[in-house]
């Protein structure tokens, strides 16, 4: 069953536009575009998202999965290589000096 939750990757404000879009499984342009007319035209909008953002719960943090775990990878080995790169530099400026 699937369950309402305010979005953390698809978030503008608070994820419940995102989170909605989701549960829905629409564009979540198209729900951020009925929540800004019914605020202009209706006035109850802001209401009914605040009142949303207190009410739905924050979507829960996946415990490690394996394209964050390739993510994280990738991103130390950047990090490793930027390294190796800036002593290489230093090592040619010092041989300049001399």
């Amino acid at each position: 069953m699937k369950k309402l939750y305010r979005s953390r990757k698809d978030s503008k404000i608070a994820g419940v536009c995102g989170g909605i879009a989701e549960y829905f499984d629409v564009d979540p342009t198209i729900i951020r575009l009925l929540a800004l007319l019914t605020i202009f035209f209706g006035g109850g909008g802001i209401i009914a998202y605040i009142i949303a953002w207190i009410i739905i719960p924050l979507e829960p943090i996946k415990e490690s999965s394996p394209s964050s775990d390739e993510e994280r990878n990738n991103t130390n080995k950047e990090t490793k290589d930027e390294k190796t790169v800036d002593a290489e530099i230093i090592e040619d400026s010092e041989n300049k000096k001399e």
